[in-house]
């Protein structure tokens, strides 16, 4: 039987197969250095998206927004439209899913004193995670994680450098595939799908950060609550979540198939959710299979409805 990570390969091989390379007009899900696995700082990936003649992007670092300020700087330089946005790790019934919250006050007292808490929050869950993968046999400490995220909430690259750059590891091998193995393309993303994501052993929830309570506090925000890459997110959790709030599937992203794509348009079709589209580009780096821009649907009318959406938020105050 293939491996997870073989089938996903390949789902992205048979949907990239469907994109035209020529078109690309919006990503709405772009990491930069504000993420501690981000490669690119906001003025490279404006470069970038400029050559791929993307019209319309936004950052969505992981529960930061210290890049948004340079990135509606940038947009009104380049005339490239900008999107401020954030990406918000949260759990439900288990799962480890990932929150967008688009248009998001990202100078906001509410936000930033939001934001603040939650990194406390945050920290508590790195400590969780190291002991859980000192438990599981890896030797690192709790200043190796702090050196390889510099300063910001540790991701799934923050721990695997830890772990790869101590000698008493360099034999386990578990570690094998995410130097030389089928996980070797996309180390760090993987190693985060393997040991630090729901259901997996390092796996440490926050409460303060369950899905429901997170979509009803984006809303309050008068921001866009839409689920990031639902690539195997079961339909009843969905369900739950449109009942809490949720008003959109980021249904185009690079890990999806074209029949993940299918159903999720019909679910959104079915539910009036909008649609988004955001290639989840962290730099060639971290995730080399991750193009920016390269997805089906990248369609600038999709970014029009999440603006109405924006402001039907805001006449609803």
């Amino acid at each position: 039987m293939d491996s997870p990570w073989a089938l996903l390969n390949q789902n992205l091989i048979d949907f990239q197969g469907h994109v035209n390379n020529n078109c690309r007009v919006i990503d709405l899900h772009i990491h930069t250095i504000a993420s501690s696995d981000g490669q690119h700082t906001p003025e490279e990936i404006f470069a970038l998206a400029g050559r791929h003649g993307l019209k319309a992007i936004a950052f969505a670092d992981h529960n930061s927004v210290g890049s948004l300020p340079e990135g509606v700087r940038l947009g009104k330089e380049t005339g490239i439209e900008f999107v401020p946005a954030i990406e918000i790790n949260t759990f439900y019934s288990d799962l480890d899913l990932h929150l967008l919250a688009y248009f998001i006050d990202y100078e906001g007292t509410s936000v930033q004193d939001w934001l603040a808490a939650i990194r406390v929050e945050k920290e508590k869950q790195a400590l969780g995670r190291i002991a859980r993968l000192r438990e599981s046999g890896f030797v690192l400490t709790e200043e190796d994680v702090r050196r390889h995220s510099g300063g910001k909430i540790p991701t799934g690259y923050s721990y695997l450098k830890a772990i790869l750059d101590r000698k008493e590891n360099k034999e386990d091998p578990r570690l094998k595939t995410y130097t030389e193995g089928n996980s070797a393309r996309s180390p760090y993303y993987r190693f985060y799908h393997d040991w630090l994501k729901g259901g997996r052993p390092a796996y440490v929830p926050i409460e303060a950060l369950a899905t429901p309570g997170v979509i009803r506090q984006v809303l309050e925000w008068k921001a866009v609550p839409v689920l990031a890459h639902p690539m195997d997110t079961p339909d009843a959790v969905i369900i739950g979540l449109i009942e809490a709030g949720l008003m959109g599937l980021e249904v185009y992203n690079s890990y999806h198939s074209v029949e993940r794509v299918k159903h999720l348009e019909a679910i959104a079709g079915e539910h009036n959710l909008l649609m988004t589209s955001g290639s989840d580009f962290h730099g060639q780096k971290m995730k080399p299979d991750i193009e920016m821009g390269r997805l089906q649907g990248n369609e600038m009318f999709l970014l029009d409805a999440l603006k109405a959406a924006k402001a039907r938020l805001d006449a609803a105050s």
